[in-house]
């Protein structure tokens, strides 16, 4: 199965306080973290959507090998640059990750344990302990039903509206769940990979 992501990177960072996509994670960015995770999981195809005004981001991201876009207008929904993302797909894709950047600590078994529940009609959820996580595995079929998602909704939408289409899949991975909207979340989260990185919690169900 051919897969492809886009990478929602286009936030404001305001609850940070700091550009959190450029943010030292391990050996090197957030944001090049979760390309180098998506390229360590095979998948080739990666559309990076950044926000006006962010030279060194777009500047990893065309060095990790993906396609660059800007979205004009980063202050309204995270559906817009899922959109404009999709728009730079292959159409030989049969599914794409979505990925907001600011979820790092994905492991790429992970990737890999939602890419065997993939389909083209449908989207595949991790779950933790119970909780839906990041990154949703959605398949290109559903292209045409994220173009109608109304003004104001986000791509929850399509699963709200038709429970059928989402399969979740329980992972042992904490890091569908760590995401950097706070120094305290990034702390937490560098904690957590740290812990995994001397042998703690880990791995893919």
């Amino acid at each position: 199965m051919k897969l492809g992501a886009v990478v929602a990177a286009a936030g404001l960072s305001r609850r940070m306080g700091r550009e959190k996509i450029l943010l030292r994670f391990g050996e090197t960015s957030v944001l090049e973290r979760v390309l180098s995770t998506l390229a360590a999981a095979g998948v080739a195809d990666r559309v990076v959507v950044v926000r006006p005004g962010l030279p060194d981001a777009e500047e990893q991201a065309r060095r990790a090998g993906a396609t660059v876009v800007v979205n004009p207008r980063p202050e309204e929904e995270m559906l817009l640059s899922i959109r404009m993302g999709i728009s730079r797909l292959p159409l030989d894709l049969e599914a794409f990750y979505v990925w907001p950047a600011d979820h790092p600590a994905v492991l790429p078994e992970t990737l890999a344990t939602l890419a065997r529940g993939a389909a083209s009609d449908r989207v595949v959820l991790p779950t933790h302990r119970g909780r839906r996580g990041h990154p949703a595995l959605v398949g290109s079929g559903l292209i045409e039903a994220i173009a109608r998602i109304p003004a104001g909704e986000g791509l929850r939408h399509l699963w709200h509206a038709d429970p059928r289409l989402v399969c979740e899949l329980p992972v042992e991975d904490p890091g569908v769940l760590l995401d950097l909207n706070t120094p305290e979340d990034y702390d937490a989260a560098l904690r957590a990979a740290s812990l995994r990185g001397r042998g703690g919690e880990g791995g893919s169900g």
